[in-house]
């Protein structure tokens, strides 16, 4: 087996994604009349400026970015303390836990069963019903460290003002509806890939660059394979969120006419496996499965196995290490000389 195709095969993560068409034609600017004066030139809107939150608003900002800090470090006492004694939970399915101290049972156990449990909420809006009573929209993203996939909620509290602090009477969460939920959201666990990244080994050297699509709709990335006395390769994958699998995928186009595809799962906090297929420019089937360690920020080990090609076992690829590329030296600019007296 060719090392050429080795390196291309670890680095063929998955495929290629699809790119939008771009936007309706736009209809032809009316004709003046003759003799009109020509129509003053449109003024841009200024954009909306939010007005700062009051501090009550902020105070209740600040506990929900509270809620959310206890609930990443799994303090199921600490969010009990939020609520009030008869205050409720209504789950997405309807489920009802309520009253503080079953409300932290709930929390707790919940930690048990799924460890590294991590929430990240958001406000929308809060209007005050009286000084004392504010009702809270906003939306949550629930995510596990064990590779379940995100799952996106919306929410509508009800915050009670007790003793100059706001307490929780009442959570009622609902599914998000798909539609809501943005392409940034749904690959945000893998903006860690953004950069630019490279491997230098004793007869090889790959490159590697990462950005985001326009709309942050799709990661993509490009690689370009340089080896001693043999002909480059070079291709491109873009990869973004299947509504028809409901998982992260991605899709690659290779220089030499290749193409495949991969369905991402997170299995640990730092950990990512790709199950990838796809087909050489011969016609040759292949299939393998990544596995991407995140070693720090700069730096990820990747392996490769379970390789199929054409139906032959191929050996396996592990411990490849990518690191990200440092940026360039800045280019000093020489001070100009100061203009002499005439």
């Amino acid at each position: 087996m060719k090392t050429t195709f080795a390196t291309i095969a670890l680095l063929a993560l998955a495929g290629v994604g699809l790119v939008m068409a771009a936007g309706s034609p736009q209809p032809p600017a009316a004709v003046p009349a003759p003799g009109a004066a020509p129509a003053a030139p449109a003024q841009p809107a200024a954009p909306a400026v939010k007005p700062a939150p009051s501090p009550e608003e902020k105070a209740i900002i600040d506990g929900v970015n509270a809620f959310s800090g206890l609930f990443s470090a799994a303090n199921a006492d600490g969010l009990a303390e939020l609520f009030l004694d008869d205050a409720s939970i209504i789950d997405p399915d309807g489920n009802e836990t309520r009253g503080r101290a079953a409300v932290g049972e709930m929390y707790a156990a919940s930690f048990q069963e799924n460890p590294g449990l991590k929430v990240r909420s958001r406000v929308n809006e809060v209007r005050f019903l009286t000084p004392d009573v504010a009702r809270v929209q906003g939306e949550s993203q629930l995510s596990s460290a064990t590779g379940d996939a995100s799952e996106f909620n919306r929410f509508n509290a009800l915050l009670v003002k007790r003793d100059g602090k706001w307490k929780i009477a009442e959570i009622r969460e609902s599914a998000a509806p798909a539609a809501d939920i943005t392409p940034y959201e749904r690959l945000q666990e893998l903006e860690w890939m953004v950069g630019d990244w490279v491997d230098e080994s004793d007869n090889s050297r790959v490159q590697s660059s990462v950005r985001w699509a326009d709309n942050q709709s799709y990661l993509v990335r490009t690689y370009k394979i340089e080896m001693p006395n043999e002909k480059g390769a070079s291709g491109t994958m873009f990869i973004g969120w299947d509504p028809q699998s409901g998982q992260i995928k991605s899709w690659l186009f290779d220089s030499n006419g290749g193409h495949g595809e991969g369905l991402w799962t997170r299995t640990g906090e730092k950990e990512w496996v790709v199950k990838a297929q796809g087909v050489m420019q011969d016609g040759r089937p292949t299939s393998a499965t990544q596995i991407h360690n995140i070693i720090n920020k700069d730096s990820v080990k990747t392996s490769s196995i379970d390789r199929i090609v054409g139906g032959q076992v191929a050996p396996d690829i592990v411990d490849v290490i990518m690191v990200r590329k440092a940026p360039a030296p800045a280019v000093a600019v020489p001070a100009s000389k100061p203009a002499s007296a005439p």
